[in-house]
């Protein structure tokens, strides 16, 4: 990934509401984890609202909440993809994100696009990313 590496998050899915639609399947996965990186380190936890398609992409909507070591908070929304690997139970993850803040520290994210990439466990619960800033809005 290119870019400046700006926090790594080791998450876990905590509960999962798992919902047949004529799409596919839904499934409503809360998480929680420690962001720890060179420009965002604290606590996360949100809802990842994840469509599975028939043919195993999931199309992922995510709302989180950072709470900084400062006791800060940043709200986070990502879209993206989960896809599944050759290794049962992991899915290989991809978003996009941004944030919204009234820190002074981190007001630099309300205008700032995130990517990240990672993966996550099935079997052992555990999610993986990776955040970067590719770009800045001052570019």
């Amino acid at each position: 990934m290119q870019g400046e590496f700006l926090s790594e998050l080791e998450g876990k899915i905590t509960d999962v509401v798992i919902i047949p639609v004529p799409e596919g399947t839904r499934v409503n996965a809360r998480f929680s984890g420690t962001l720890r990186g060179p420009k965002v380190n604290g606590s996360a936890e949100g809802t990842d609202y994840v469509l599975f398609r028939e043919d195993g992409t999931g199309i992922m909507h995510v709302h989180g909440v950072v709470t900084t070591e400062e006791g800060e908070l940043i709200y986070i929304e990502a879209s993206g993809f989960v896809t599944p690997t050759d290794q049962k139970g992991l899915s290989d993850m991809k978003e996009t994100a941004t944030c919204q803040t009234t820190s002074k520290k981190h007001a630099w994210l309300n205008t700032t696009l995130l990517v990240s990439e990672g993966y996550s466990n099935t079997r052992t619960g555990e999610i993986h990313l990776k955040y970067f800033a590719p770009f800045t809005s001052n570019e």
